[in-house]
């Protein structure tokens, strides 16, 4: 069997042409539009694929749908603020009804005025999580943001791009007071409690292609000797444990809930060959992938 990739779309434009959204941005590393003009035209779900520029998502109604970083679903409960970074694994269904805006952008959008983008917005970052929900007054200010922009957008003229660099800047300060308001609720703990939830964050988003300690010790600033410690002193498992546990996990899901074979699943979780798949199931769970569906 041919091993199935997972598509890049670089651009907003390339994603709008594979959901069949007829929508299109004439402003190259930026766009912004609506979830409700997704309809008709859109497709109603999209298998896992990643993008090259970052997105923002907020949902005033989130009705049945569903996103998912890295095969993880990401709760969405009411008045959700979300992100999406390059290089994770998404994926997503929805519903007819959701309400709310998307911005995507590439960071050369707004790189001329804030040259680090990662350091200025940490809630960027990989190792950050990716959803917050809003207080009222954080959904309306926001949304008010979200409105004027859409609505330049739509309106060209010599000034436009200036304007929506200048907007989007003030949306992600916006966003960031809402990342700081979460961050003083993890005031209280620990150094070690930190580096633990952000471990566990990181997982559920790179779990797909990263199984090793080191990348994750390397993306936290921390050396792979103490990232298991810290890991095994707070939780009582290794930091391995944890990442193919995870990986375990997403397995026995799409084993469950899936019509995929074996070497699909396999690749769809980043295995280099079918067998080193089974292997590792049959090593965590004592009985092979095809087994364990059979046992269901």
């Amino acid at each position: 069997m041919v091993k199935k990739e997972i598509p890049i779309f670089e651009r907003s434009n390339d994603l709008h042409q594979a959901t069949g959204f007829n929508h299109r941005s004439h402003i190259p590393s930026f766009d912004i539009f609506t979830l409700q003009s997704l309809n008709p035209t859109a497709r109603m779900c999209m298998p896992p694929y990643r993008q090259g520029f970052y997105q923002i998502g907020i949902l005033s109604n989130t009705g049945m749908s569903e996103i998912n970083l890295n095969t993880n679903e990401v709760k969405l409960e009411q008045s959700p603020l979300w992100f999406v970074v390059p290089g994770q694994v998404f994926s997503w269904v929805r519903d007819k009804k959701t309400v709310g805006y998307h911005i995507q952008f590439r960071k050369e959008f707004i790189s001329k005025t804030i040259v680090n983008l990662t350091e200025e917005f940490p809630f960027l970052k990989l190792v950050e999580n990716s959803v917050f929900l809003m207080k009222s007054e954080e959904q309306k200010s926001l949304e008010l943001d979200m409105q004027r922009m859409y609505s330049i957008f739509q309106n060209p003229h010599p000034y436009q791009e200036k304007m929506l660099e200048g907007m989007l800047i003030s949306v992600l300060y916006n966003c960031k007071s809402v990342y700081e308001r979460y961050k003083t609720t993890e005031s209280h703990l620990s150094r070690a409690q930190v580096l633990t939830q952000q471990f566990q964050q990181l997982v559920d988003k790179l779990y797909v292609d990263s199984k090793r300690v080191s990348d994750y010790a390397s993306k936290l600033n921390v050396t792979s000797n103490h990232l298991t410690t810290t890991i095994k002193r707070i939780t009582g498992k290794t930091a391995k444990d944890i990442i193919q546990q995870r990986v375990f996990l997403e397995s026995k899901t799409m084993l469950s809930f899936t019509a995929m074979d074996v070497a699909e699943i396999a690749y769809q979780l980043n295995f280099q060959e079918p067998t080193h798949f089974t292997r590792f199931f049959k090593k965590i769970s004592g009985i092979t992938p095809n087994k364990f569906r059979q046992s269901l």
